[in-house]
């Protein structure tokens, strides 16, 4: 490629990713075009495609229970004060992993991903509850899930257990703004992976999670929103 059509490519995706706490220019359902370079968004489609699901530890296993709840993005942990047998005196009252589905367009990265990039708008915070953005297999072939223990169980291990890390970013101590961060190269691979797949597009589960337990830790983030939804761009190269 010659050096005319590369360079006002890059110049675009300079000034496409150029973000504070404002509203990140265009919206979740842009399509650009500079060049081979092409840019397109993941956006969330419905309410139930964001939320968190809640683990109450029981002192006892077979008092466990799971709560679901949407379309906030939460990840926290609080402690329970009861009192059980050493080494663990409190038991986790809840510990919370965040969700979000994002929908795929179809599309094909013949000479791969250039960047990928998550905006998310923080809600609220209370403590350092730095963000794990992980990817997971769901196991349900309809959405919402249904609200039983068993199935919420299942979904909250899907997600805690995975180790598929497709974003990490700090705490930040500002709430009502927006943040962006990388994907990892895992990340916008199997993005670009699934939108290639499918036809009709694909879905792309994340979790949120946070590793820690410090007591009443949590983060908030917009899920689906009109004005605040979190979503993923990805500029590729078509190959055209």
């Amino acid at each position: 490629m010659s050096n005319y059509r590369v360079l006002p490519a890059l110049c675009a995706l300079a000034v496409i990713m150029l973000v504070g706490c404002n509203q990140p220019p265009g919206l979740p359902n842009n399509r650009v075009r500079a060049a081979t370079v092409q840019m397109e968004s993941c956006y969330v489609a419905a309410n139930v495609q964001s939320g968190h699901i809640d683990w109450y530890q029981g002192v006892r296993t077979i008092w466990d229970h799971y709560d679901w709840s949407y379309p906030t993005i939460t990840r926290a942990h609080y402690w329970a004060p009861y009192i059980s047998p050493p080494p663990s005196p409190r038991i986790a009252w809840p510990h919370t992993n965040g969700y979000c589905v994002f929908t795929i367009p179809h599309f094909e990265a013949v000479n791969g991903v250039v960047a990928c990039t998550l905006y998310y708008y923080q809600t609220a915070h209370f403590g350092s509850a730095d963000l794990l953005v992980n990817s997971w297999d769901n196991p349900l072939t309809t959405w919402p899930p249904a609200e039983n223990d068993s199935i919420l169980n299942l979904l909250y291990w899907q997600i805690w257990n995975s180790y598929d890390t497709v974003a990490y970013d700090g705490a930040h101590g500002t709430d009502n703004c927006w943040y962006k961060v990388a994907l990892t190269p895992d990340g916008y691979n199997a993005i670009a992976d699934t939108a290639a797949a499918y036809p009709g597009g694909g879905t792309f589960n994340t979790g949120w999670v946070y590793r820690g337990s410090v007591d009443s830790t949590y983060t908030d983030v917009a899920g689906y929103d009109l004005d605040h939804p979190p979503f993923i761009k990805i500029w590729y190269d078509d190959g055209q």
